[in-house]
């Protein structure tokens, strides 16, 4: 193992950490603020809860329960080894557009400290990072690139409907990418296994005095710093500063609550099917588009987001060449042929034999073949979450291994979430039929159905948002916590809105940007 990295359950690792910048969190945000901060920074130090694989007793940490909506299992959906969440990201990238920095307080969505011009060269070079392009905003130049027709696009047919593109990059486990590069840093050290349980703040709470760290195996760790960067996740980035309350009673950075309110994810619900007509454009077909490393989605025009009052919202199109009975039967199969003289073999052999065409057609179309028309499509709808104070994180009277407190989550939406959803719905079938693409088949989105299929997609936004004014919010434009001179907060829990991408590219952007503020700040 390079030489950068020390376990902290060994005596031998010391009981005081000195440093000049201390980065708690080995994720997105903490890589990235890591690596672009080792040429620089003397005496940098990231610490990191796990080791570098999954162990159930580390990531047990993370036991919280589902207080309202029901979400991931909040001990699997983030991880807490070295890489962070990154090592089960799937690698889907778009920046945010211009009108997601706007604000549109007749959503309650507030506005973003900073500008789309102004993180736009921060998020271009996060893209660079990972592989793909930056020009998230021309799906034709991106559906040219990969030798894909661009006629069809509905952009050029609809005076609302916009094609919405995500690239999926490929080379996204940051940690196994980055583990070399930053154990040979000659400016850094890493100590794994060691858990941060306790934000020290001075006696006036002006500023943070150390980290209390501990391991599993009993060991206490002081970490002192001039410069600490907390970057773990929505929940636990919340978690920590609503314990860490012995100097300000309500938690650090907490003094207008808003610490652990806004819980936000990118919702969406399956519902509705589209009867395809043969113009359908096959660049929307997941399946086709996967092919080429991209998602290709029907969402609007910021005028018609205006004009509507609608949240982000997009649709993304499911082929289904078979019923689930049969997809069951065939993902059955290879597993019951190990089982001599099995009765169920006989049953889903005999099932997919009688839906032997739609098994074919899914076959060549995953496999690139060629691409055939499903019987239909699933319709996916997909939304931005609208900021609900009451959507937020709950500290519990229960304790983890470590004696922390452990957080739970109380996931919840509003009538705007639905309304959103609807009127979405409305508008893709009149315009897909005004255009000649088939014909959908709707269901009535009511609250009732939203609650009981929606999902999210294990982004977690929104509960240290970034606001000019401390009553806003609870860090500034740079991430600092507000009244705090020396504490920054990485990662999604810091935006304001969830928007309409997913978060991990936008976390590797402001990171980026992050630490070019903490050199400015040590140069000053």
């Amino acid at each position: 193992m390079a030489s950068g990295y020390i376990d902290a359950r060994n005596s031998d690792a010391g009981d005081i950490i000195e440093a000049s910048v201390c980065i708690v969190g080995s994720g997105a945000a903490g890589i990235t603020l890591a690596r672009k901060l080792a040429d620089t920074v003397d005496d940098l130090v990231l610490i990191e809860s796990g080791g570098f694989s999954l162990e159930g007793e580390t990531q047990n940490l993370f036991s919280g329960r589902n207080l309202s909506l029901p979400y991931f299992n909040l001990a699997a959906c983030r991880l807490r080894y070295w890489g962070g969440t990154t090592n089960h990201w799937s690698g889907f990238c778009r920046a945010n557009d211009a009108i997601d920095y706007e604000g549109r307080p007749e959503l309650n969505l507030p506005k973003w400290p900073v500008s789309h011009d102004e993180v736009e060269p921060y998020i271009a070079e996060a893209a660079e990072a990972l592989g793909i392009s930056s020009k998230f905003f021309e799906p034709k130049a991106i559906f040219e690139n990969k030798g894909l027709k661009v006629d069809d696009l509905v952009d050029t047919k609809s005076q609302i409907l916009q094609t919405k593109v995500f690239q999926i990059a490929q080379d996204i486990r940051l940690g196994p990418k980055y583990r070399d590069q930053l154990g040979n840093a000659p400016k850094l050290r890493i100590y794994h296994h060691l858990n941060l349980i306790h934000i020290q703040l001075a006696p006036d709470g002006g500023r943070v005095e150390h980290l209390d760290c501990a391991t599993l195996n009993g060991r206490k760790v002081r970490v002192k710093a001039k410069i600490f960067a907390i970057c773990c996740h929505g929940i636990e980035n919340a978690r920590l500063l609503l314990v860490s309350n012995d100097v300000m009673n309500v938690g650090v950075g907490n003094a207008h609550d808003h610490v652990g309110r806004y819980f936000m994810d990118h919702t969406t619900i399956p519902a509705s099917k589209l009867i395809p007509s043969p113009s359908f454009p096959v660049a929307y077909d997941r399946m086709f588009a996967d092919n080429y490393n991209l998602n290709a989605n029907v969402g609007f025009t910021d005028d018609y987001i205006r004009e509507a009052r609608l949240l982000q919202y997009y649709c993304r199109f499911n082929p289904i060449y078979m019923d689930e009975k049969t997809k069951e039967s065939l993902a059955y199969l290879r597993d019951e042929a190990m089982q001599p003289g099995s009765t169920a073999l006989l049953k889903d052999v005999a099932t997919v034999l009688g839906e032997v065409g739609g098994v074919a057609r899914f076959g060549f179309s995953r496999l690139n073949l060629t691409h055939f028309q499903p019987d239909y499509y699933e319709l996916e709808h997909r939304l931005e979450q609208a900021p609900n104070p009451d959507s937020r994180v709950v500290i519990s009277d229960r304790r983890d291994a470590l004696g922390n407190l452990i957080a739970d989550l109380d996931w919840r939406i509003v009538d705007e979430d639905v309304r959103s959803f609807k009127l979405g719905q409305e508008k893709i079938a009149a315009e897909f039929s005004a255009l000649g693409y088939g014909r959908v088949e709707k269901e009535e989105i009511t609250r009732e159905l939203v609650e009981s299929r929606i999902a999210g997609h294990y982004h977690q936004i929104g509960t240290t948002r970034m606001s000019d004014r401390p009553e806003d919010g609870v860090v500034d434009r740079n991430l600092k916590v507000h009244g705090v001179e020396n504490l920054y907060i990485g990662g999604s829990s810091t935006f304001p809105t969830a928007g309409y991408s997913g978060p991990t590219m936008m976390i590797v952007g402001f990171s980026i940007r992050l630490a070019a503020h903490i050199k400015q700040q040590l140069s000053a």
